[in-house]
């Protein structure tokens, strides 16, 4: 009596470890496919990607005396990290060159730039200070 019994456990036993098997065996070949290495697009081809994005001149036209004048945006500072700024949408380092100006310095929360005719210098807009990091 007791081997009718012992025999359709070990037939299940011997099944469900035929089912471990095979599933470490799947897993086995889809860790080795994870592992090939996988060829690329080459980096030349990238660069020579034209961008998507269309670039425009964010020049601004003022009214003066019923005459229209277009003028360059001005520079605003939305924020400073590690020695960066993020001057009107984009990110600068020092040195770098903010359309027609060079930044000269990064600190205290003021960024100058610089070019051959004048300084100017950007410091965070008070809407913009409530912005705490924590």
């Amino acid at each position: 009596m007791k081997r009718l019994i012992i025999i359709p456990f070990l037939a299940i036993y011997l099944q469900a470890e035929d089912s471990r098997l095979a599933m470490v065996s799947e897993y086995m070949n889809m860790f080795s496919k994870i592992g090939e290495k996988r060829i690329g697009v080459d980096p030349r081809v990238i660069d020579s990607v034209k961008a998507p994005f269309v670039i425009t001149e964010n020049n601004v036209t003022k009214s003066v005396d019923g005459k229209s004048i277009i003028s360059k945006p001005e520079f605003v500072l939305q924020a400073i990290i590690n020695k960066r700024a993020k001057i009107s949408g984009n990110w600068y380092s020092l040195g770098d060159e903010v359309s027609t100006m060079k930044i000269k310095s990064i600190k205290n929360g003021v960024v100058w730039l610089q070019n051959s005719e004048y300084k100017k210098r950007l410091t965070i807009r008070k809407e913009n200070a409530k912005i705490s990091i924590k």
